[in-house]
């Protein structure tokens, strides 16, 4: 015979309606989330919002030119580290380089800086 009582169901039923409750507003902050992020993108690129820069960081010359955008691996923006090209692209919420591509940047000008920092002097190839 089952141990399933009444109070035990209902106990049940109230903590799965609950959960329910509660997995409501998260599931429409993510989705929120998620229709913030899209608007940052189209046909999943990231678009606009860019800053030039052009400055010297730890002794090297750093740039961000902005561009037009159109390309398969043109996010809006170039940068440069002594003229060499630094190949950075957006990954969730920020952006991530060659040089450090398990942390992820707030901006093409932040990225930019820890790939400086990561060479530690050595030139970009």
């Amino acid at each position: 015979m089952s141990d399933l009582t009444r109070r035990r169901m209902l106990g049940r039923t109230a903590a799965v309606a609950a959960g329910i409750a509660l997995a409501a507003p998260a599931a429409q902050a993510m989705a929120a989330d998620g229709a913030t992020s899209a608007a940052g993108h189209e046909h999943g690129h990231h678009t606009g919002g860019h800053q030039p820069f052009d400055e010297v960081y730890e002794g090297r010359r750093i740039e961000g030119r902005l561009t037009a955008g159109g390309g398969h691996h043109d996010f809006g923006i170039a940068v440069f580290v002594d003229g060499r090209p630094l190949h950075i692209m957006p990954r969730g919420n920020g952006w991530i380089s060659v040089m450090n591509h398990y942390e992820v940047f707030d901006s093409p000008y932040e990225v930019t800086r820890a790939a400086v920092r990561a060479l530690r002097g050595v030139n970009l190839v």
